[in-house]
């Protein structure tokens, strides 16, 4: 499968690259890159029909280009699509625990030595009142 794949995509490569060729060499309105090629070697060789060739031709391209991408996702998908959860089908088997201890500070070993205490925290200096002046009526 993985020999078909790799042909695929030097299809794909290949039929992309002579797309972009045959676009190119359309002959446009203002001459393009079709009118620099040969200065009209493109319809001596293949005749008064080259722009109707041309345009056949990038249809033709599209499709097997259209078509060849579509069946290359196609099957690069079914290639990597392994499921993560495959394997986990059936349910893990529960450990079994200890059972909860009541709310208690956790025991500290016997030789390890005592936290120091923390610093404390000194107190902020009482703030003075300041006095405020009576409200005064205004004279009229």
């Amino acid at each position: 499968m993985s020999i078909f794949i790799g042909f695929l995509y030097v299809v794909e490569v290949i039929v992309c690259l002579l797309l972009a060729m045959a676009v190119m060499l359309q002959k446009p309105k203002e001459g393009g890159l079709g009118g620099a090629i040969g200065g009209g070697m493109l319809e001596a060789s293949l005749g008064a029909d080259a722009g109707n060739v041309l345009i056949k031709t990038t249809a033709v391209l599209g499709v097997i280009f259209l078509l060849n991408t579509l069946v290359l996702a196609r099957f690069t998908s079914t290639v990597h699509s392994k499921s993560l959860m495959a394997g986990e089908a059936e349910a893990a088997p529960v450990a079994e625990q200890a059972p909860a201890l009541p709310m208690s500070e956790p025991a500290l070993p016997t030789d390890a030595p005592a936290l120091p205490e923390a610093p404390a925290i000194p107190e902020a200096p009482a703030i003075p009142e300041v006095p405020v002046a009576p409200e005064t009526p205004a004279a009229d």
